[in-house]
């Protein structure tokens, strides 16, 4: 029987050219880290636009990033069943509407629930990818490919605060409409470059968990809500407090649905050992990178006077360090094993942050320069071994498992360091003087008080970075079976 003409080539994944399924993965990690990094950028400017404060407009990135959090599990499981190439395929289509929308938005709230849209396509974009490019990859060669998607990552998050900058030059809206085109390209590659999703076997079931993906959904959202609410409506508040324990209430009874599950969300014996130190390490991580993208423009802009496209290029200095030494990061962590060069990479990141807290309302480049780009290194040196820390804790058929969980913990760090972020901010320029923070760009902003919480922010993430140094310092009891059993497997 004749094919149709409309339906998708079928590429039989054996022979396939392997390396012919990276460039639609590849555009589709880019969109979706770029999209964190460029936005930033663009908070002061969108501040300004739309006259809320901080606490309102950070919401641009957390809705975004908690949809990603929220779903990334459940919809990983989804393409268990539906299909991994069809669900990539739909979450590239989603994520290109968003991102329309999200350029059309008329005020902040209609921008806000874009970005969440715009979050539950790269959630199916981000569950997927890493399992499409492992299942394309011989055991033998998925260290390499997971390296190469890994600086895809990195080329994301480097390009954003340039062309961010660049772009909110000309409207903030540009930021958005970058996307267009790429999602078009992404979605044609996609259909010619990666092998068809295999048919369906009958018996699938169709077991996604849905109360425990609602309670993990809902204790992520309600945390964000208490601490953007925090400095706003004060601290003691009982709105606020009612929110915090109403997260703890639904946290506990996510604990509880998991222990009842026959296949659960989160499969929390995965999280004892090595795995579980890495993948907190991973989360710890990306909270210190996000707090210096989230609030450095926010500095460079409203205390220093900087326009968007130089905080842009400033910005860039921490992703392009970190671009730069992750290759040689891997190569090292093979001659000296990943421990160590974890170990390092986090103490000199504690160093940086230690140097940015000297922020003042004095412009000093070799300071802020220097302290990102030590942030930087810190950085690249720890994010690649620590990611084969990760792989390396787990048989080879928990591979998807493992990618799982890294990509959770990793937006997990970028949503609850850019809430605690906001939140420290806030309240450290209320009680430096300042008052209840309003837009930034508009009469009662103290740059003096913000440059003195900006020295508590930094100071209070140093802190957590000597935390995650004690953490990576704790010794692994003899050899971790489940890397034994990968490695004979």
């Amino acid at each position: 029987m004749a094919a149709r003409d409309d339906a998708p080539p079928v590429l039989d994944a054996r022979g396939f050219p392997r390396w012919r399924v990276f460039p639609p993965l590849a555009l589709g990690v880019i969109m979706a880290t770029l999209d964190i990094s460029v936005v930033n950028i663009a908070l002061p400017t969108l501040a300004r636009a739309f006259r809320v404060p901080l606490t309102t407009i950070e919401w641009v990135v957390l809705a975004y990033v908690v949809t990603i959090t929220g779903l990334l599990l459940t919809l990983g499981r989804v393409a268990d069943v539906v299909g991994r190439r069809r669900v990539y395929g739909l979450g590239l289509l989603v994520f290109t509407i968003a991102s329309a929308l999200c350029a059309a938005a008329p005020g902040a709230h209609a921008l806000i629930a874009a970005r969440a849209l715009q979050g539950l396509g790269a959630a199916m974009m981000t569950a997927n990818s890493a399992a499409i490019l492992i299942s394309s990859f011989p055991e033998g060669d998925r260290g390499k490919a997971l390296g190469a998607f890994g600086a895809m990552v990195g080329v994301g998050l480097a390009l954003g605060p340039p062309i961010g900058g660049l772009l909110v030059q000309l409207s903030w809206r540009w930021i958005f409409i970058i996307n267009l085109p790429l999602g078009v390209l992404a979605l044609f590659q996609l259909r010619s470059r990666v092998p068809a999703d295999a048919p369906l076997p009958g018996h699938a079931r169709w077991d996604w968990n849905l109360p425990s993906a609602a309670l993990w959904c809902a204790t992520l959202i309600l945390v964000m809500l208490g601490l953007s609410r925090g400095p706003a409506s004060s601290w003691r508040s009982p709105a606020v407090w009612l929110l915090f324990m109403t997260a703890t209430a639904t946290l506990v009874a996510f604990f509880v649905v998991e222990r009842r599950s026959a296949s659960p969300l989160l499969p929390l014996d995965t999280l004892r050992g090595a795995l579980g130190r890495a993948v907190l390490i991973t989360l710890v991580g990306q909270a210190l990178s996000i707090t210096i993208g989230f609030h450095m423009p926010l500095y460079l802009e409203e205390v220093l006077g900087f326009d968007a496209a130089r905080s842009g290029r400033w910005l860039a200095v921490v992703p392009l360090v970190a671009l730069l030494v992750a290759p040689l990061a891997g190569r090292w962590a093979d001659r000296w094993g990943n421990a160590r060069l974890v170990s390092l990479g986090i103490a000199i990141t504690a160093a940086g942050f230690a140097v940015l807290s000297r922020l003042s309302v004095a412009p000093a480049p070799a300071l802020v320069l220097g302290g990102m780009a030590l942030a930087g290194l810190g950085l690249g040196l720890f994010s690649v071994p620590n990611a084969s820390a990760v792989m390396s804790a787990v048989p080879t058929d928990r591979l998807g498992l493992a990618a799982g969980l890294q990509a959770t913990m990793r937006n997990l760090g970028i949503a609850g360091g850019a809430a605690a972020a906001a939140a420290i901010v806030a309240s450290r320029y209320q009680a430096h003087g300042g008052g209840l923070m309003r837009s930034t760009g508009h009469g009662g902003f103290s740059t003096l008080a913000f440059a003195q919480a900006s020295q508590d922010l930094y100071l209070s993430m140093a802190a957590l970075a000597v935390l995650a140094f004690l953490i990576s310092q704790r010794p692994t009891r003899g050899r971790d079976r489940s890397w034994v059993r990968s490695r004979q497997g």
